[in-house]
């Protein structure tokens, strides 16, 4: 598929504005870490994952060397494969490994509705996935109707064949099918804060109790809450389910008690992931100092964390997948990054520059973000001055960037992303 303006656009207005890597159209600028994608496409997402196997791995790289980034990498790829995916985005005040039921919640509440149109919004919620997965199958708008539709007869009569661990949540599954079809707005709503582990009320109890919806989601069953889950996705015809864990740097900073048990129920998580949830791949994204400086601490986290070398094709058992360690130097890989959001930044805004000119540009923005301000997000910084750069250059008139240029803008955008507080050098 050609990149449309539109898409050109909205990848350049995220990278111009913070860095940050934008929810759709990542593969038009990814370089250097195609033979990870591959070793994972190969041993994982097509085989091993697919037929009902589970894995977990450790996705390790400094803050702006691309986590989020690879993540959503993954992320696509595992659409291409047929695969559900769920992407948690932590925050440095909030965490579910306290909390078992947390953790399903956060996973319910991000699974991705995706839409391939790229005009229209990807939406979270495991109750929009499955609103979304019916109306896939049925083919056409839901109505009474729906109710003898062959393909959704086919589709009940497989859940109901499906082994699932809970059987309260194979009904609960079942009984929002046919009250969506059915519009009933009130056992909906009920049936929406069960399926995605919230509190529910008495009246809520008294609602889901003629379609056998009993109990509720709490920190003692979460875990096998989180497999029927898991085995619902199958049923419904996706490959397995993906769980993408985006740290954000916060386990680096939590100390403390808060730190142990955040640390035990990683390691129950990672246990869970590895033998109970078919089809599942639990990638956790990390900063180096969580492996070298608190793992060590937990010989029982440590054990499964452990790894006599990187995730690579030849060694693809390890759960370590180092992004420190990609197929291009750090110079030529932002090169790379920079040659191909030259293309992109003319589809969005409808222009021609001067290539040799602003690959130019590239490489002495590159330079000076690698080599003048090593304690920084070199990447990140790279990718936002680049794209700030060819909008000026391209508003004031394209020239070759001199050395003292280089290192002012590059200087600019860190005193932008740190808030005016620059740090010295």
């Amino acid at each position: 598929m050609s990149l449309t303006s539109h898409l050109a656009r909205q990848i350049i207005e995220v990278l111009g504005s913070s860095g940050t890597p934008p929810p759709k159209g990542i593969q038009y600028f990814n370089v250097g870490n195609q033979s990870l994608l591959d070793a994972l496409d190969e041993y994982y997402f097509s085989s091993y994952l697919s037929d009902g196997g589970a894995a977990y791995k450790m996705v390790i790289g400094d803050y702006g060397s691309g986590k989020t980034h690879f993540l959503l990498c993954l992320r696509d790829l595992a659409w291409s494969r047929g695969f559900a995916v769920s992407k948690v985005n932590l925050s440095p005040v909030e965490t579910p490994y306290n909390d078992q039921r947390a953790v399903y919640a956060a996973v319910a509440r991000n699974l991705i509705w995706h839409e391939t149109d790229e005009l229209v919004s990807d939406e979270k919620g495991l109750t929009r996935f499955l609103e979304g997965t019916l109306q896939r199958i049925v083919g056409e708008e839901l109505s009474l109707e729906t109710l003898r539709h062959p393909n959704y007869r086919g589709l009940v009569d497989t859940l109901e064949a499906t082994p699932i661990d809970s059987l309260a949540y194979k009904n609960a599954v079942l009984a929002y099918f046919d009250a969506l079809i059915r519009e009933q707005e009130e056992r909906l709503e009920s049936l929406r804060r069960w399926l995605m582990g919230v509190a529910t009320t008495p009246d809520d109890t008294k609602i889901l109790r003629p379609v056998s919806v009993t109990g509720k989601i709490t920190r003692p069953n979460a875990f096998r809450m989180l497999r029927s889950l898991a085995q619902v996705i199958r049923a419904l015809s996706y490959s397995g389910l993906i769980l993408l864990f985006d740290e954000v740097d916060r386990m680096s900073s939590i100390g403390g008690k808060a730190e142990k048990l955040a640390t035990d129920n990683l390691r129950e998580v990672i246990d869970r992931c590895r033998d109970e949830l078919p089809g599942a791949m639990f990638a956790y994204a990390v900063p180096p100092q969580f492996i070298n400086d608190i793992v060590p601490r937990y010989p029982a986290l440590q054990q499964r964390l452990r790894a006599p070398g990187r995730f690579s094709r030849s060694n693809h058992f390890s759960p370590q997948i180092s992004l420190e360690h990609l197929d291009l130097d750090e110079n030529d890989l932002m090169l790379a990054i920079g040659e191909k959001l030259i293309p992109i930044y003319e589809t969005a805004f409808a222009v021609a520059l001067d290539h040799k000119t602003q690959y130019a540009n590239a490489a002495i923005l590159a330079n000076v973000a690698r080599d003048v301000f090593l304690d920084v997000s070199h990447r990140r910084l790279f990718v936002k001055s680049f794209v700030t750069e060819l909008a000026r250059q391209q508003s004031e008139g394209e020239h070759l960037l001199s050395e003292k240029e280089a290192v002012a803008i590059i200087r600019g955008q860190i005193d932008e992303l740190s808030g005016g507080e620059t740090p010295p050098y």
